[in-house]
């Protein structure tokens, strides 16, 4: 069995679908399954992460061509993207289109899938599967937090800078919520269009260092809008951290709303959260948060496709 992707592994900060498809890749390679990044002549499965043209350039319109010269080739097509994410007008109809050369369709989340339901699309055979991460990068530390003695401190990481990922959160928890109780750590790359004055900025990280630092922290907070589903508050669950979420967070809360909140008032969730820590830290579901689970999932679903 050999696999095409049209986009290729990275082993530095990026994005979450990176790290996922590298995730993939490694799992598939551990069973004994080919790996290209070229469409090679003996492929039997597409696995299209994205219409548009990628690092090395294959789009749709490659991948349409090789199907024509190759019509026994399957398509697997993950969606984790849409316009309301980034405010964007192109993303939705271009996913639209290419779903329809899709063998199978695959959603990172519920309310993605509905997204395009209600969009036109036949989403009557597709699939959701959930991201996740990997539990020896991502993991809890044993520690309590005394809070009349210590602050408890809030972290969030991005690697976009889009202002869509929730900065005017992250402007108020810098204005009015970093003092004596509370600290803030930002990793990534923060939005040009504000300068934080109190809150701490480390820039961007992956993989064990990122699990390390985020393990520093008590909460995790993120204000992302219409997010199809995000790695971002799942690596901070896995590491031990409720998470505060806008109710506009889109998937997010799929993952999240067993151990942690979603917030409309953010102090006032801050305050439930703050209050019943360990009772939120005790409700996350490590195994499902486990990028094993996600990568055996997608297999099964390959497997289907080629059987």
């Amino acid at each position: 069995m050999k696999i095409f992707f049209n986009r290729v592994e990275k082993y530095e900060p990026w994005g979450g679908g990176t790290h996922f498809l590298t995730s993939l890749c490694n799992y598939l390679r551990e069973r004994n399954i080919k790996v290209t990044f070229h469409l090679e002549d003996d492929v039997d499965l597409i696995f299209m992460i994205d219409p548009r043209p990628g690092d090395i350039g294959y789009s749709i319109n490659h991948i349409l061509d090789f199907k024509a010269r190759n019509p026994s080739v399957k398509i697997l097509h993950r969606i984790n993207e849409c316009d309301a994410r980034k405010n964007t007008n192109f993303m939705d109809q271009l996913l639209i289109e290419s779903a329809l050369y899709a063998d199978k369709v695959v959603f990172i989340s519920e309310w993605l899938k509905n997204y395009f339901t209600e969009k036109g699309m036949n989403t009557s055979n597709a699939s959701v599967v959930y991201n996740g991460c990997k539990l020896d990068h991502f993991y809890p530390e044993n520690k309590t937090i005394n809070l009349n003695k210590n602050k408890v401190k809030l972290v969030t990481h991005h690697w976009s800078d889009n202002w869509m990922k929730g900065h005017d959160l992250y402007k108020f928890i810098d204005q009015n919520i970093v003092g004596k109780d509370y600290e803030f750590t930002y990793v990534g790359r923060y939005c040009k269009d504000y300068n934080p004055v109190n809150t701490a900025i480390i820039k961007p990280m992956w993989g064990p260092s990122l699990g390390e630092e985020i393990r520093k922290h008590d909460i995790y907070v993120t204000a992302s809008r219409f997010e199809p589903c995000g790695m971002h508050h799942i690596e901070g669950a896995a590491s031990g951290l409720p998470v505060i979420y806008h109710q506009d967070c889109g998937g997010i809360n799929e993952l999240c709303k067993n151990h942690g909140e979603e917030y409309k008032d953010f102090k006032e969730k801050l305050r439930t959260v703050t209050e019943n820590l360990e009772i939120y830290k005790n409700k996350i579901n490590y195994d499902y948060l486990d990028i094993n689970r996600c990568c055996e999932m997608f297999f099964r679903e390959i497997k289907l496709l080629l059987n």
